[in-house]
């Protein structure tokens, strides 16, 4: 090709080189990625001699092993595995759960966004574009001002998954619009919705470690009926972008990481395997298999935390307003993409 570019200057000819550039860039770039990571990995467990850290965190590796696939294969994020089992079965204190879930969905969900682009499997840039500038916003204000104290990431947590759930079995099972594959309208109302999901967003991801994905996964198929498949991978790039931003904050700034750094090194080269996987899996199944899949992981959640956590009369009081809200916002929604079917 590079004789032919010399000797010709037809456009086709070079917008052939272009493309099997492009292509061969597309196959060679995660594994190149996948290597440099391994490389890092092992350099550092070798020279500072922390290969003793699995033995002591072993549970943190396994729980990933899971969290990883799920990161990106669905719309919920690593941590929503990570947190629930961290703050429910490990004991461990929701802000180190939540340090280590942005941590660790910052490379894995990361990797997966690039398996993701280099498959071209289908996202929404737009939608990507405005919840990630919101999100910045919100997780400055969830790190540094609007701090929830124990129990109510968890029951923020929970709740977020349970609205999470109940939009994805209204969308699947009660209405019976066509799931579209585009937004069906952009206007300066659009973009304003979608930076104050990514505000909204990241204050949630800042206090549990995600949840900026759940929230425009509900906006994007109860009010715009994007189809699941779409919107998945979609909110994938998002979170791993807002994971960066959080990881960012805490390691960079606040200096805060502590303990969460030996759970994150004995989780990445779990998660650099597992999210793409995950992703990768995500394009090839049914959107009912999804559905399937998330709705019994938020079931788990849901049984969980009514389990483990005393509700007290403050906290059941909040779980009603917050139910409330839900109702009117899915029922804002659904309305509003009722009237948008009717007029396209």
């Amino acid at each position: 090709f590079f004789l032919l570019e010399l000797r010709f200057c037809d456009k086709d000819i070079k917008y052939l080189m272009e493309s099997v550039w492009i292509q061969s860039l597309r196959i060679i770039i995660y594994p190149c990625l996948l290597a440099a990571v391994y490389i890092s990995w092992i350099t550092y467990m070798a020279v500072h001699e922390s290969w003793g850290l699995f033995r002591e965190n072993w549970s943190v590796s396994v729980t990933m092993t899971l969290g990883s696939f799920v990161a990106g294969a669905t719309a919920e994020g690593g941590a929503a595995v990570a947190f629930p089992v961290f703050t429910k079965v490990l004991s461990i204190k929701p802000g180190i759960a939540r340090t280590f879930g942005l941590m660790i969905q910052s490379v894995g969900m990361s990797m997966a966004s690039v398996v993701i682009i280099a498959k071209q499997i289908k996202v929404l840039p737009k939608v990507v574009f405005y919840v990630t500038l919101g999100g910045i916003l919100g997780q400055y204000f969830g790190t540094y001002h609007l701090i929830m104290a124990n129990p109510y990431p968890r029951i923020l947590f929970t709740f977020i998954a349970a609205a999470f759930g109940i939009a994805l079995f209204i969308s699947r099972f009660h209405l019976k619009w066509e799931p579209k594959s585009e937004m069906p309208l952009w206007s300066i109302w659009t973009i304003c919705l979608f930076l104050v999901i990514g505000v909204g967003g990241g204050i949630f991801a800042a206090q549990t470690g995600s949840g900026i994905d759940m929230l425009t996964y509900i906006f994007l198929i109860l009010m715009f009926g994007i189809n699941e498949k779409i919107s998945t991978p979609t909110t994938v790039v998002i979170m791993a972008l807002n994971s960066i931003v959080g990881t960012f904050f805490h390691a960079v700034v606040s200096k805060d990481v502590g303990i969460a750094f030996d759970y994150w090194l004995v989780a990445v080269p779990i998660v650099v395997i597992g999210a793409p996987m995950g992703a990768t899996c995500c394009s090839y199944v049914t959107r009912d298999f999804i559905i399937y899949f998330l709705l019994t992981l938020i079931t788990l959640e849901v049984a969980t935390t009514l389990w483990l956590v005393n509700f007290g009369n403050e906290e059941i009081v909040i779980s009603m307003i917050a139910i409330g809200i839900c109702f009117i916002s899915f029922s804002g929604m659904i309305l509003f993409r009722g009237k948008t079917s009717v007029r396209n």
